[in-house]
């Protein structure tokens, strides 16, 4: 397949991941933010949300695990009502894994008779040692970083900084990155400032032009570089 976008080690796909993965060379690791499994209704608050209103019946039915069946280094971001699985599917594939979070300082205030949404989590699957990287503060299993507002017309876009962390955890300088559910490209962003080349697949197409330009840019604001 003719990739989209092509560029300085960096490669975007448009289409389906389940049709297109099969035709990849090998990659290093896989870091992605595949649809959550969740309930994208609520009443009072949590019913205007806009974002629960975009997702829903689009991206909140979840994603097939056995995606990563092939990977012996994975990490996801996942909803909490994916964890026990998606812990369980990495030990059904022999590998280690580690529970990562990503904690909130200014989360939502939409509580709802529940604890705050400040957590989002993230499983890594990983076979041994030689697949975790970066500092001794690198490999610590939180990460603070405010919340952001929605950008690039995409309802679930996670942080640069979120997600450069854990490329550094994750993978080396000049290794290949796959994100299969490239959304609006903050898992290649990540990797162009990182040093690393990368594959993203994005089934909608808006999304691929809005990676793709977000790639070409020379001069980037504050948020969209990585600590």
């Amino acid at each position: 397949m003719r990739p989209y976008y092509e560029h300085a080690g960096i490669t975007i796909y448009h289409g389906d991941c389940r049709e297109i993965l099969p035709t990849l060379p090998n990659v290093d690791l896989v870091l992605t933010d595949p649809p959550y499994k969740l309930t994208a209704t609520g009443g009072g608050i949590g019913r205007e949300r806009q974002y629960l209103a975009d997702i829903s019946g689009h991206i909140d039915g979840g994603f097939d695990f056995d995606l990563l069946r092939p990977f012996p280094n994975w990490m996801a971001f996942c909803a909490k009502a994916q964890l026990a699985r998606l812990i369980q599917f990495a030990e059904g594939q022999g590998l280690r894994w580690m529970l990562v979070t990503w904690n909130k300082p200014n989360p939502t205030p939409l509580v709802n008779a529940n604890y705050l949404p400040d957590t989002e989590y993230m499983v890594h699957g990983f076979a041994g040692a030689s697949h975790l990287y970066g500092s001794y503060a690198d490999r610590s299993r939180f990460i603070v970083h405010p919340a952001q507002p929605a950008q690039f017309a995409h309802p679930s876009v996670k942080p640069l900084r979120v997600v450069s962390r854990m490329m550094k955890t994750g993978s080396d300088e000049g290794h290949l990155v796959l994100d299969p559910f490239m959304g609006s490209g903050t898992t290649l962003v990540a990797a162009k400032h990182l040093n690393r080349r990368a594959i993203g697949i994005e089934i909608e197409e808006r999304y691929c032009e809005i990676a793709a330009k977000r790639l070409s840019q020379e001069v980037f604001a504050f948020d969209e570089v990585p600590a």
